[in-house]
């Protein structure tokens, strides 16, 4: 269960100042995402932030999520409600054609599953993870 959405910026996220990685921050504090750098079409995994920073893509991370808040690097968004978080690739529940690729179609995914508005991520300035159509 999840009533909170986190975001963090890779290497590449810093250079180019997006926040190009998504997911969800469950109920016990672990990390659970999708990633496409990971390999295609694999599921969700679930993570601590020691995990995380050991993935190539975030060795620049500090220690904490509270000093990788301060510099830019973390941030987290509540969700107007908790919701449960698949462990499987997740469609569209009205269009399964429309199957998660990576940390931001999974996201918008289970969020648009949730009747959760979009509007929640697509304002987040800088933000560099989704197909919101």
């Amino acid at each position: 269960m999840s009533d909170t959405l986190f975001l963090v910026r890779s290497w590449w996220g810093v250079d180019n100042k997006k926040w190009d990685h998504i997911g969800f921050l469950l109920s016990n504090g672990k990390m659970k995402d999708m990633s496409g750098h990971r390999g295609e079409y694999k599921p969700p995994e679930i993570n601590s932030w020691e995990d995380l920073r050991r993935d190539d893509a975030f060795k620049h991370l500090p220690e904490t999520k509270e000093e990788a808040e301060e510099q830019g690097l973390y941030r987290e968004i509540k969700l107007p409600k908790e919701i449960e978080v698949p462990n499987e690739i997740v469609c569209r529940v009205d269009d399964p054609e429309r199957k998660a690729e990576n940390c931001g179609t999974f996201v918008v995914n289970v969020l648009y599953n949730n009747e959760i508005d979009l509007g929640i991520i697509k304002s987040v300035p800088g933000i560099s993870v989704a197909k919101f159509d």
